[in-house]
């Protein structure tokens, strides 16, 4: 299987202070088709306005990572965690039974653009802990970093899921193959530029489904950045009725600042 999520078809949330671009269902954004590809629930692609933000609010059971495009993001949480989250940087909240937090523009000036994503867990009402990690340019120049799995291998982000997740960034004449087990799932995102994946044509937005493919061979004619989703393989069914339960309070689906 291998099906394009083209980025014009994405669901958006316009506010005064936010723009948001939604690659699946969420807040007041309802696609049948779109409600998440295996364990990945949530791409929001997000820039919000100077000294603006999501006040505090609550969330249990879901995995949520945080990667910092542009600006600088100031999260609290009830943990007593108290962090700076600047450009390049990854934040995973894993929810567990639990949580409170806020994640507001640090800036009164510029905006924060950040994309955040979210996963199933494997497990329910577990402790909530709180992540962050720095990955440099060089890491991910040229190939594909893990930035999170299930047993936090290569220093990656420990994720409650089984699943690996990448971050690349490839210019002119760059190539990457991954290989990949015919028992996964595989969701591609493209963060900017273009970029070919197993010989589809993808954009800045862009979304890339696949299933049983046993490689994934990325190329690129100009600057691109991607991510990649290894991911369970799992029944559309099965994968439907965990929906429920991701959030505590009604700020993360209604995006209040």
């Amino acid at each position: 299987m291998l099906e394009i999520r083209k980025a014009g078809d994405r669901g958006s949330t316009r506010l005064p202070w936010l723009k948001s671009r939604h690659s699946f269902s969420f807040g007041g954004y309802k696609n049948p088709q779109e409600m998440g590809f295996s364990d990945l629930r949530v791409i929001n692609d997000d820039r919000v306005a100077p000294g603006k933000g999501f006040s505090r609010h609550g969330h249990r059971d879901v995995e949520i990572l945080t990667y910092v495009l542009q600006g600088t993001l100031a999260h609290r949480d009830t943990l007593g965690n108290s962090a700076k989250i600047k450009v390049g940087e990854f934040q995973l909240i894993s929810a567990g039974s639990g949580i409170e937090h806020s994640e507001l523009n640090a800036s009164s000036t510029q905006p924060v653009h950040f994309l955040q994503i979210w996963l199933t867990p494997q497990a329910s009402r577990t402790k909530p802990s709180y992540q962050q990690k720095q990955f440099s340019v060089d890491q991910h120049r040229g190939k594909l970093q893990l930035i999170a799995s299930k047993e936090g291998a290569s220093g990656s982000l420990k994720v409650r899921q089984d699943a690996k997740i990448y971050v690349g960034r490839f210019g002119a004449g760059d190539s990457v193959t991954l290989p990949i087990s015919s028992r996964r799932q595989v969701y591609v995102h493209v963060i900017d530029g273009r970029l070919q994946v197993n010989g589809v044509r993808l954009a800045q937005g862009d979304g890339l489904k696949l299933a049983d493919a046993r490689k994934l061979a990325i190329s690129a004619s100009a600057d691109a950045q991607v991510m990649v989703f290894d991911l369970r393989s799992v029944t559309e069914k099965s994968s439907k009725h965990k929906i429920a339960g991701l959030c505590v309070t009604r700020a993360c689906g209604s995006r209040k600042r």
